[in-house]
């Protein structure tokens, strides 16, 4: 019986290998594939990349320009019609193998992406069992959307009509979160810098030291926590014993009223002196049945079930970018 059980996960191990290495030979331009060493210094980025692939009608493609670089795509005319971009030339966000996937993106000069083109990836889940044509046709979703839309992977949320929805990666999750969120800010900088978006002002929040709350509920009614619940039925869940699918508190720790009333003087202090400058802490606890990591959390260590948007600006976290919060020091909290 044991000479069976390890004949058998030979078998599988052989499988795998083969359709991984018919997979790659199907597609060898893309997974790990050598990029040349002056795409990322030399200005002239449309001679190592086919740009006209992702931006149509140009005679042209000017040298890099800008901060982030971006190559116009200029027509017979000498008229700009639109905008060729690497998004490794603007932002780092890591996909599932922890390295990022190289996406070469077109936009025209009102925003609407015109083309995408994936230039090299590393994510083993598109060697075995999912095609990298699933990769494609993720991306190939976003060409004609409005990069200043509201643009979610996954279920569009009743009552949310103003959201366009794009189809996740079946058993790739974390791959589409990340190839999502790399179209879409790269795209979205480069139109805020050439003037198709309004550049974004804020003000960095400035905390002042004011008298702290003085209990769990009183941080409930002044807003300082907010709450979430989740029922199964909400889901087309069955009900089960009545509890929540999600019971999630959460809100921001850096205001030293709510920090230091939630996880005291010491570990307050600690943990702003772990923070850059800019930076937030947040706490987020759940008592409900469900996790609210996410699936994408256990494959590639991303929390797909939590963001924090602020207008088109959309942030995800990794396992990187948390710490255990072993207890809370409000009088009153959930244990």
């Amino acid at each position: 019986m044991n000479y069976v059980r390890y004949f058998v996960r030979l078998l599988v191990a052989v499988m795998c290998l083969f359709a991984a290495a018919g997979v790659q030979a199907a597609n060898p331009g893309t997974y790990d594939a050598p990029l040349p060493p002056q795409l990322e210094t030399d200005p002239n980025l449309c001679a190592y990349v086919p740009c006209n692939e992702v931006i149509s009608g140009a005679n042209h493609f000017a040298p890099r320009t800008g901060q982030p670089p971006y190559a116009p795509a200029i027509d017979a005319g000498g008229k700009t019609i639109g905008y060729a971009f690497l998004s490794t030339d603007i932002v780092d966000i890591p996909g599932y193998s922890g390295k990022p996937i190289v996406t070469l993106i077109g936009m025209d000069t009102h925003g609407v992406i015109t083309g995408i083109k994936i230039l090299r990836h590393s994510e083993p889940i598109l060697l075995l069992g999912i095609p990298e044509s699933s990769l494609l046709h993720f991306v190939g979703q976003y060409v004609g959307k409005f990069v200043g839309d509201r643009i979610e992977v996954g279920k569009v949320a009743t009552g949310e009509a103003d959201t366009l929805s794009v189809d996740a990666i079946s058993g790739a999750t974390v791959t589409a979160i990340a190839e999502h969120q790399v179209i879409l800010q790269s795209a979205l900088k480069v139109a805020r810098q050439v003037g198709i978006l309004p550049p974004v002002v804020r003000i960095q929040a400035r905390y002042t030291d004011v008298p702290p709350a003085a209990n769990w509920a009183a941080l409930l009614q002044e807003g300082a926590v907010q709450h979430l619940v989740v029922r199964p039925e909400e889901l087309d869940l069955p009900p089960g014993d009545g509890k929540p699918y999600v019971d999630l508190y959460y809100g921001c720790l850096n205001p030293p009223s709510i920090g230091r009333l939630l996880l005291g003087d010491s570990y307050y202090e600690g943990l702003m002196a772990q923070l850059k400058p800019g930076e937030n802490a947040l706490f987020i606890i759940n008592d409900g049945t469900a996790s609210f990591k996410g699936s994408g959390f256990v494959r590639g260590g991303i929390y797909d079930r939590v963001q924090v948007r602020q207008e088109g600006d959309t942030f995800s976290f990794r396992d990187t970018d948390y710490l255990n919060l072993y207890s809370l020091k409000a009088p009153g909290a959930p244990d």
